[in-house]
C-alpha cells in the first residue's frame, strides 16, 4: 500500500525505473497503471526472478508472489534493461526494445590488494548470501581433495558459516559486513563461484566473481551463464566444469606466485574496462535517452 505514493510520485518525472518489480506481492497493479499513466518506463532485473525457484527461498510470502508478472512487466515497459543474455532473451520475448546492462563494481570500495605474504597456507575465498549456501556445496569436494593435497584455509564470507566445515582444511566465517567485505576478499589466494547449472543461475550476473577480480584477485568458477563471458580461461581465471576442473585450477594457482599475479592483472583489467561503475554507467544512461530524448 506505501508503494501506491509511487503513482503520484510519478507525475514529476520524465521516466520511472523499476528494478525488478514495484512490490514484493501481487499481481503488476501498479506497473499496469503506471503504463496507462503514458510515463516512460525502465523495467531492470539481474535474477531470473519468474522462476519459482529463484522466488521460494524468500520464506513464506514468497507464496504471494506472482511468478507469471515478470513477462508482463516485461511487455508493458518502453525499455528493458537486462543483466545479461539469458535475461534479455527472457525480455525479448514481449519487448523489442531490451539493452543489456551488466552487474557494476565501484573500484574506489574495491581496490586493488596485495595477496596474503605468505604462499602457505594457501587461502581460498567464497563470499555470498545465507540463500547461495547451497552453491557453495558445489565446491566441498574439490576443496577438501585440495586440502589433502596442501595446507588450506577456506574462507567464509556470509550472514552465517556453512552447516559442515570443510574436511582437512582451516575454516574461517567472516561475517558480512560492506564495509568489510572488499578487504576480506582481497586478503585471500583466489576467489571461488562454484554453481549448478539451471534456470536461476544461468540468470546470475556474476557479481562475486567480479568483486574477487576487482581486488585483483584471481577466480575458479563455474562456466554457467554469464561467467562464459566474464572468464576468458587460462588468462583473467578458469572455468572449471567439475571438481576435477577445480583442483586442477586451484592447485595450479597454488602452485605459482607468479601465475596468480598475472591472472589477478588480468582480471582487474577486465573489470575496469567492462564492469566498472564508470563504464556501465554510459551503458545504462543509453537505456535512459532512449526512453526520454524525442
Amino acid at each position: 500500500m506505501r508503494r501506491s505514493t509511487v503513482l503520484r510520485e510519478a507525475r514529476d518525472y520524465d521516466a520511472v525505473v523499476i528494478h525488478r518489480e514495484a512490490a514484493l506481492i501481487g499481481p503488476a497493479i501498479y506497473e499496469r497503471l503506471l503504463a496507462w499513466s503514458g510515463k516512460p518506463i525502465i523495467v531492470d532485473f539481474d535474477d531470473s526472478i519468474w522462476s519459482p525457484a529463484q522466488q521460494m527461498r524468500h520464506g513464506i510470502f514468497s507464496r504471494l508472489h506472482f511468478f507469471g508478472k515478470t513477462r508482463t512487466i516485461c511487455g508493458l515497459a518502453t525499455a528493458v534493461s537486462a543483466g545479461n543474455e539469458f535475461l534479455a532473451d527472457y525480455a525479448r520475448r514481449v519487448n523489442d526494445r531490451v539493452f543489456v546492462v551488466p552487474t557494476s563494481i565501484d573500484l574506489e570500495r574495491y581496490p586493488i590488494q596485495p595477496e596474503p605474504l605468505a604462499d602457505r597456507p594457501f587461502v581460498v575465498c567464497w563470499t555470498g548470501s545465507t540463500s547461495t549456501l547451497a552453491h557453495f556445496e558445489f565446491a566441498r569436494e574439490p576443496l577438501e581433495r585440495l586440502a589433502r593435497l596442501i595446507p588450506l584455509v577456506v574462507k567464509v564470507i556470509c550472514n552465517e558459516p556453512p552447516t559442515h566445515p570443510i574436511a582437512g582444511a582451516e575454516m574461517r566465517f567472516v561475517p558480512w559486513s560492506e564495509e568489510r567485505e572488499a578487504e576480506e576478499i582481497g586478503h585471500s589466494h583466489v576467489g571461488i563461484m562454484p554453481l549448478p547449472d539451471d534456470e536461476v543461475t544461468r540468470g546470475k550476473c556474476g557479481l562475486k566473481a567480479l568483486q574477487c577480480m576487482a581486488t585483483g584477485r584471481p577466480v575458479v568458477i563455474s562456466p554457467v551463464g554469464v561467467n562464459n563471458e566474464i572468464i576468458e580461461h587460462g588468462r583473467n581465471g578458469y572455468l572449471a566444469a567439475d571438481a576435477d576442473g577445480y583442483v586442477e585450477s586451484l592447485l595450479s594457482l597454488a602452485n605459482s606466485t607468479e601465475l596468480r599475479r598475472q591472472m589477478g592483472a588480468a582480471a582487474r583489467k577486465t573489470v575496469e574496462k567492462s564492469y566498472s561503475a564508470n563504464a556501465v554507467a554510459a551503458r545504462f544512461a543509453k537505456v535512459v535517452r532512449s526512453v526520454t530524448e524525442h
